[in-house]
């Protein structure tokens, strides 16, 4: 392994253990990927351990765009072909994830769309995509394609009763997707428990909004942030 690589999926479980902090934890489900920067596959988180104990490279699968492991030890996720798929089908995106956050997969259940009332909906750059194909795991190439299909050029989407995916063209920016749909979910969700009317962002002040995560040196801000939150939590895994 090169050390670019290396560096890499440092950064990777760095981001895996970060969504567990964050409320993505699930049991040993959820994954990040990373795109191999040769063109050989995705790197994948190994099954069979949760997000807060990702410590590092040895904790990552080089898998061929079949599937196929090329290197790495441990267990391969059924649902590698979320990222294989959804990488095939959009060249920008570096790193994708897919996890099973509390408020976002309740989310997903209802049949309501997701408005900007907070500053983290608009952060996303513009509706998460909506996928309905079926409930249970994303283990074929079809079911693959179909998820990328749906995501189509956002930045996240919401899988019906299951969970969500999400992507970047880092570790840095895809992970803040998938905090800020969770967040974002959450807020809606609290504002509808309360049947109380209430206001989204204007369209117009909204526009200025769109995309504003996309610049790099905020992004570096808020991954800065996260960062130092992990690790002032030093938590004991």
């Amino acid at each position: 392994m090169n050390e670019s690589i290396e560096t890499e999926l440092h950064e990777l479980a760095q981001g895996c253990r970060v969504l567990h902090m964050e409320g993505h934890a699930d049991l040993t489900r959820g994954h990040l990927g990373y795109r191999d920067p040769a063109g050989r596959g995705v790197w994948l988180k190994r099954s069979g351990i949760a997000l807060a104990e990702v410590r590092g490279p040895a904790d990552f699968v080089l898998l061929d765009w079949k599937g196929q492991r090329l290197s790495g030890e441990g267990r391969i996720y059924k649902e590698w072909p979320i990222h294989t798929e959804i990488m095939k089908a959009r060249p920008d995106v570096r790193v994708c994830g897919h996890s099973h956050p509390f408020h976002a997969t309740l989310f997903s259940a209802l049949d309501v769309s997701l408005e900007p009332v907070t500053n983290e909906a608009a952060y996303l750059g513009g509706p998460p995509g909506r996928f309905e194909m079926t409930t249970g795991l994303i283990d074929t190439p079809a079911l693959g394609a179909g998820l990328a299909e749906a995501l189509g050029a956002a930045s996240t989407v919401l899988m019906r009763n299951h969970g969500i995916t999400f992507v970047g063209g880092s570790v840095a920016q895809c992970v803040l997707m998938g905090l800020f749909l969770e967040r974002a979910c959450c807020s809606q969700l609290t504002l509808l428990s309360t049947s109380l009317p209430y206001h989204s962002t204007p369209r117009a002040e909204l526009e200025a909004k769109l995309g504003q995560i996309l610049d790099a040196p905020l992004v570096a801000n808020f991954w800065a942030f996260y960062q130092r939150r992990f690790n002032a939590a030093d938590l004991a895994w």
